[in-house]
């Protein structure tokens, strides 16, 4: 068994190499576009073969995403609205859509995925759901919800199907909103007071 001391080494050196292919990753995402970066590009720029890229992540989604859990199925959607019946649905389900990064990630690549994700939001859903899989789920389980609270209901006058596809609409906006908050100032937003500000600025006067 090796010692702490060693392990502690090893760990280290896997971290910091772990953390140099995602820096280069995300560069290169943003010098030429996520579409245009291939495996092969990112291990050329790192000086590392695909064994080892493979090693630390399992695609290229992965390392420009970072550490996210998987977004929830309808169920466990729905669990989670009923979980939280004081909160605005919409804004449970932002919170639901927020990104963790691991808190292993050095500034400098939390700084960069910040820049990736508020320019490509839509990157956020690579790898587990499609985009139109993920409002599918957000409007399925609000089906469900809004006849049993109708109380909660933002749109009355209209169907609760029309209400349900209107709000995944909206909560991808927030969602897409609150990233690019994240990277104007350093924090991100929680869910209410992003909505409050899209809001306010949909209502403005003009």
């Amino acid at each position: 068994m090796a010692e702490p001391t060693q392990e502690g080494l090893r760990y280290r050196k896997k971290l910091k190499a772990r953390l140099a292919v995602e820096r280069t990753a995300l560069e290169l995402v943003l010098e030429h576009g996520y579409d245009a970066v291939t495996v092969e590009a990112i291990c050329a720029r790192a000086e590392i073969s695909k064994k080892t890229f493979f090693n630390y992540f399992p695609s290229k989604a992965a390392v420009i995403r970072g550490r996210v859990e998987p977004f929830p199925n309808t169920d466990d959607m729905l669990a989670l609205l009923e979980a939280h019946p004081e909160e605005c649905y919409l804004d449970v389900i932002v919170e639901a859509l927020g990104i963790d990064a691991s808190p292993s990630v050095d500034d400098d690549v939390l700084r960069l995925r910040r820049e990736v994700l508020a320019s490509m939001p839509q990157l956020f859903f690579r790898g587990q759901r499609d985009f139109l899989t993920v409002q599918r789920v957000i409007a399925d389980a609000l089906r469900a919800h809004l006849p049993a609270h109708p109380e909660k209901r933002m749109l009355p006058d209209r169907s609760v199907d029309d209400e349900a596809v209107l709000a995944s609409s909206v909560v991808l906006g927030l969602s897409r909103a609150r990233s690019i908050l994240h990277v104007r100032d350093g924090s991100e937003p929680d869910a209410k007071r992003t909505r409050l500000m899209y809001a306010a600025y949909l209502t403005a006067d003009r």
